[in-house]
């Protein structure tokens, strides 16, 4: 009897949440703000036991810096930001719900240290928190059920949690990659840094893709292409009326 009440109660939630979502169109959150934290740091630890983490001191002390600065740009300033980096020598970087930001090793690398580029990739990874893009896509690719269970019952969210790391690398989606291409740059610019570097940084982008199209294939194959994410940012750059050194209008 309890258990066919608790059924029936679970499907009438998501029953609930699915009429209102299809009636309303609205964006009510599914996922509470604390449980949104929580599992992105769950799931950044297992992707952490997946690629390991990177210690260097030089390499940390410059991402952290960088990071800090991010963070004090970022609108709203209202997440746990945490930048840290990972030893793969994969070019790319990943948000993941919560505050908990990735740089892959290889991404420094190809960037050479340079702290507008770096700020820049910082930037758009911390959008996709900000404007709550990686929760979103949780909440539409995980399912209601998995909400529920999500909600409801701490072993299902440790599990769910084992799965979030795969979807961080999916796609994001064309307006949410051009979102986070301007608020990249928007956070770099408030912080400091020039904004311009974001030009700079997807040429390279388009170049190794040509020459290594292995290296990133999870990075772009579903992303905006390159072009029109470069025709993107110089049209965004000229709109706010900037110049620098990796872009003159």
């Amino acid at each position: 009897m309890n258990s066919s009440r608790r059924y029936r109660r679970r499907w009438t939630l998501i029953a609930a949440l699915t009429a209102l979502t299809l009636v309303c169109g609205c964006q009510s959150r599914l996922i509470s703000r604390s449980q949104e934290i929580q599992l992105g740091q769950d799931a950044g630890d297992d992707f952490e036991h997946k690629y390991g983490r990177d210690r260097d001191p030089n390499r940390n002390a410059l991402v952290k810096s960088i990071g800090a600065n991010i963070e004090r740009a970022a609108e709203p300033p209202d997440y746990p930001y945490d930048y840290r980096i990972l030893s793969s020598n994969q070019p790319n970087a990943v948000a993941f719900p919560g505050g908990r930001i990735y740089i892959f090793r290889g991404m420094l690398n190809k960037l050479g240290g340079n702290r507008d580029k770096i700020a820049w990739v910082l930037g758009h990874e911390t959008t996709h928190v900000a404007r709550q893009h990686a929760v979103r896509r949780i909440e539409r690719q995980l399912g209601y059920e998995a909400i529920i269970a999500l909600i409801f019952n701490k072993k299902s969210a440790a599990r769910i949690a084992g799965t979030v790391g795969s979807l961080m690398l999916l796609d994001y989606g064309r307006d949410n990659e051009f979102e986070a291409d301007r608020m990249g740059m928007l956070y770099a610019h408030n912080a400091g840094y020039d904004p311009t570097a974001a030009v700079a940084v997807l040429e390279l982008f388009q170049e190794i893709q040509g020459r290594e199209p292995n290296d990133f294939e999870i990075m772009f194959a579903t992303h905006p292409g390159n072009r029109d994410r470069i025709n993107h940012t110089r049209d965004y750059i000229e709109k706010m009326g900037w110049s620098g050194a990796y872009y003159t209008p």
